[in-house]
């Protein structure tokens, strides 16, 4: 108990009718000596004894870090979170107050580098100890650590959750050539690029922008490797539906190649459809490339299976005055399941 309060020492009463001194430099960060009057208690050790007159010197600040060394060791054990303030940035990282200093190494304070560490100074964090010097009493933590644990949890717990058919709502985070990346709420899902439209796209941006909120369907998911696989098709009109009565054998249209084999070109004769035209059915000694252009004539149409057969040898044999035209937009992209096999 505090006895007596002078300009840079605390008078204390330590029990047995023993009274020592308390520097103020010897109380810890946590302790104010200005607000500190008689009668306060504090947690105090004796760490040396004057050899002349037996006076005792006191220190709180090392009472203090040698309790929280004890909980520190029992933190560590347990793989516990503890919380502390920052109060200094150092080189490579930043001080906090334990009850006693611990070190955070920059790399170990979020997910993302850190550009400014003098932002955090006042700033609580949340922390496991990584490392322990139980010699010079040194620890090193991490809130990485604590925020990547939580992540995982989160990632599970969504897991947990997923079903097939659902409809989820999540936010665009990253754009790929072959597709987009949405952030579902702790894992990212892929809408690749053939769910992301009927109609052939060449880059997902043609559809979506990052920060776009979207309602995306799950198509499958692998718990283990977290990996989800998206549909953003589903909120949008089904061009079969739209057009497949409006073509029937004889059509002529004006389609577009998108693929080309020695055995079969495909076409897209409306945007989301496609058409295969086989081999023998076009000039195997032309050059076709896609995005090209080309007029063909539909052979078949299979409404059951939705596979459709083109010719493009064929439109000169057809009388003009005998076909009605389609007149149709000129998209680049349908997903790989619309493709006849």
């Amino acid at each position: 108990m505090v006895v007596q309060k002078d300009k840079d020492e605390l008078l204390v009463d330590v029990g047995g009718k023993s009274e020592g001194v308390l520097p103020f430099r010897e109380l810890s960060l946590a302790v104010d000596p200005k607000v500190i009057k008689v009668g306060d208690t504090l947690e105090v050790m004796i760490h040396r004894i004057d050899d002349m007159d037996g006076t005792l010197f006191l220190s709180e600040r090392r009472a203090r870090a040698l309790k929280t060394w004890e909980k520190v060791i029992e933190a560590h054990d347990r793989d516990e979170v503890i919380e502390a303030t920052v109060t200094q940035v150092v080189k490579g990282g930043v001080l906090v107050d334990l009850g006693m200093r611990g070190f955070v190494p920059a790399s170990q304070i979020r997910r993302q580098p850190v550009g400014n560490l003098d932002e955090l100074v006042g700033q609580r964090l949340r922390l496991k100890v990584i490392d322990l010097d139980h010699k010079r009493h040194r620890v090193v933590l991490s809130q990485r650590l604590v925020l990547e644990e939580e992540l995982q949890a989160k990632k599970q717990e969504l897991l947990d959750t997923l079903e097939v058919g659902q409809i989820r709502e999540g936010v665009v985070v990253r754009l790929a050539d072959f597709g987009a990346f949405v952030d579902l709420g702790g894992i990212d899902g892929l809408i690749h690029n053939s769910e992301l439209s009927y109609a052939r796209i060449k880059h997902p941006s043609e559809v979506v922008k990052i920060g776009d909120v979207v309602q995306v369907e799950i198509m499958k998911f692998d718990a283990e490797a977290k990996k989800v696989s998206l549909s953003l098709k589903h909120a949008l009109p089904d061009p079969w539906d739209e057009h497949a009565d409006k073509l029937y054998e004889t059509n002529k249209l004006i389609a577009q190649v998108v693929k080309v084999t020695p055995n079969y070109l495909l076409v897209e004769i409306i945007p989301g459809i496609l058409a295969m035209v086989p081999k023998g059915e076009f000039d195997a000694s032309a050059q076709y490339n896609p995005g090209q252009d080309v007029d063909v004539t539909l052979l078949s149409i299979n409404h059951t299976t939705r596979r459709i057969t083109a010719s493009i040898q064929h439109v000169a044999d057809v009388p003009p005055e005998e076909i009605d035209s389609l007149v149709v937009e000129e998209i680049d992209v349908v997903p790989p399941e619309s493709e006849p096999v």
